[in-house]
């Protein structure tokens, strides 16, 4: 059979995926500390035929790094990541990291994030608040100021993005290896009170889709002309 009936499917299978990553980005656009994905391509080569075929595969997922613009918010709870790092949280997944800064006080006192998983600090524990002394202090260096007195400090890891496993919810990512710590105040800063945003460039992923989508459709086009012919074969062979 023709080796290029395979390969147009295999590259139907990748642009799907493609295309899937792509319209999740936009709809992503809006989403706090959203980071943006791509697919990496492999090529599987097979030598069953008398010729090597190449089929195209799915290498692998990489989130971007780009910052996302830094918005004012007002909120003493809303923190913004300026430079590289995540943020921490604890999640029953284990550790997965984040650059949505929107925390939030349980009424036992423990800085979580929206979703109700703790906080970490530089040593991957929860930070536990005093909830009657009123908004805490976020210094740039992530140290927690409540009362004039240093109670805690915000983590930031960092963490090679080739390690970064899977999504864990929107703007999280979970990672084969642990974060490693890195000090905060020089090339990276929290700004209290304010919010990055997702760096989904919408433009640039509408270009991305529609290239996609007329790729698939070449693709199909070669899956339909492949299939006549092996239709036409066929029939001709039960003429005779």
């Amino acid at each position: 059979m023709d080796a290029s009936l395979y390969v147009a499917t295999a590259g139907q299978r990748v642009l799907k995926k493609q295309l899937a990553i792509v319209a999740n980005n936009i709809a992503n656009s809006n989403t706090v500390g959203f980071r943006a994905e791509s697919v990496e391509f492999r090529s599987l080569v097979s030598s069953k035929a008398s010729q090597s075929t190449s089929f195209p595969a799915i290498g692998g997922l990489q989130p971007s790094l780009d910052q996302g613009a830094v918005t004012e918010t007002g909120n003493p709870l809303d923190i913004a990541l300026s430079g590289k790092g995540w943020f921490g949280i604890s999640t029953p997944n284990g550790v997965a990291y984040t650059r949505d800064g929107r925390m939030q006080i349980s009424p036992f006192g423990e800085l979580q994030s929206l979703e109700g998983f703790s906080v970490l600090d530089a040593s991957e524990a929860p930070i536990l608040l005093n909830t009657s002394a009123g908004p805490p202090e976020i210094q740039k260096d992530g140290r927690i100021v409540m009362n004039g007195r240093i109670v805690g400090n915000i983590g930031v890891f960092d963490i090679d993005k080739q390690n970064l496993m899977s999504r864990y919810t929107n703007s999280a990512f979970l990672a084969t290896t642990p974060g490693v710590p890195i000090p905060i105040g020089d090339q990276t800063i929290i700004s209290q009170g304010y919010l990055e945003s997702s760096n989904v460039n919408p433009m640039k992923e509408l270009t991305r889709l529609i290239a996609i989508t007329r790729n698939f459709e070449s693709v199909s086009a070669v899956i339909d002309r492949a299939d006549k012919t092996i239709s036409k074969s066929v029939n001709e062979l039960a003429g005779n």
